[in-house]
């Protein structure tokens, strides 16, 4: 099969969405299909490659929304809105991530079959006017692209409950976990955290807590700051964004590392002892599910995103107010608990269930 997959941003843009649409792209390329992947060109010029067998075609985009707002919303003009029509009118079926996209609704504008991955719900962006208008437009332009997908996959169950409380219930959909290589995230050697750490900057004896992500408002980085000042623990930071000021508060008891390579992650998963997450509106991130793949107790927010992980003893929910006894809980898990968090993550988020589901999916939509 000819296979466009469609999403907002591609890796050097670091995010969950782009590394999971990347495990797709050497997925479906591995498979033997024909793969072109389209999307917004940040941080890099617009252009074309082929690397090892997928097409990538960067498209010129106006990045204003994430760069002033930290909202992940690229805009695109008449000529990336024409490139992502005649990219997914080649293929023989198509693969959107999300539904609100710009270069999501200029996919699904075509004749072309496609299905759609839809990995977050409605995330609040600080209330005001935003907050109402994206929710409106989730109900219209949102709809119609849930609705004319021949299939709909939802990353976890709070994603698929928010879009069928608000905005279809009758969707032809499925639950889909995202996926993690189990053999590239394991649990490190004394060794491997060694030369982890050494690689890093970050001091040998330290107890260290790793946070993931980029640094905006929804996922709370000021309140980590916060809890971790009142511990003696060494906060490791992997991203960037609008609230990196925060991490200063930390004086020396920080590394921060704005970007590295996807590659590394499981390195950076090496240095640490635990994995803290206390964001909201969270879909399934794939930092955390490569975190308990890693082996690393995890604790994240009470938010509803985290509701399904509550029988894994390895994972801490816990409420903001609260999130600095949780560190140190997390900190004080014996080993044990790191054989408990791997079993959780190959239970449920191996490759080849991930695989064989989406490769079904597309099959069926190109028919």
């Amino acid at each position: 099969m000819r296979i466009a997959i469609v999403s907002h941003y591609m890796p050097p843009h670091t995010g969950g969405v782009e590394q999971v649409a990347a495990l797709l792209a050497r997925t479906y390329a591995d498979a033997g299909h024909e793969v072109s992947w389209i999307a917004c060109a940040t941080p890099l010029p617009p252009g074309e490659a082929t690397e090892e067998g997928v097409r990538f075609v960067r498209i010129a985009d106006a990045n204003v929304l994430e760069r002033r707002f930290a909202m992940p919303f690229p805009l695109i003009g008449l000529g990336g809105w024409r490139t992502v029509a005649r990219a997914v009118a080649g293929a023989d079926v198509a693969h959107v991530h999300d539904c609100l996209y710009a270069t999501s609704i200029a996919a699904t504008r075509q004749r072309t079959p496609y299905i759609v991955t839809q990995h977050v719900a409605m995330v609040s962006f600080g209330g005001g006017l935003i907050d109402p208008l994206l929710a409106t437009a989730y109900r219209t332009a949102g709809r119609d692209v849930l609705r004319r997908a021949r299939h709909v996959a939802f990353v976890s169950e709070n994603v698929r409950d928010w879009f069928t409380q608000h905005v279809a219930p009758d969707l032809r959909a499925s639950l889909i976990p995202n996926a993690v290589d189990t053999s590239l995230f394991h649990v490190a050697s004394d060794a491997e955290r060694t030369a982890a750490r050494e690689a890093f900057g970050i001091p040998r004896d330290a107890v260290v807590v790793l946070f993931a992500g980029r640094l905006v408002p929804k996922k709370n980085v000021r309140a980590l700051v916060d809890a971790l000042g009142h511990t003696d623990a060494h906060l490791f930071v992997v991203g960037d964004g609008p609230e990196r000021d925060a991490l200063a508060a930390l004086g020396h008891r920080v590394t921060h590392v704005p970007r590295i390579p996807h590659a590394r992650m499981p390195e950076a998963f090496a240095a640490a002892d635990a994995f803290a997450l206390p964001s909201t509106g969270e879909g399934l991130p794939l930092s955390l599910i490569e975190a308990l793949a890693s082996g690393l107790p995890c604790v994240v927010s009470d938010d509803p995103a985290f509701a399904g992980l509550a029988a894994c003893d390895a994972v801490i929910r816990t409420p903001l107010a609260q999130l600095s006894s949780a560190l140190v809980d997390a900190l004080a898990m014996p080993a044990s608990r790191r054989v408990t968090s791997r079993a959780w993550a190959e239970a449920r988020y191996g490759l080849a269930r991930f695989r064989d589901a989406y490769l079904a999916l597309l099959a069926e939509a190109a028919r």
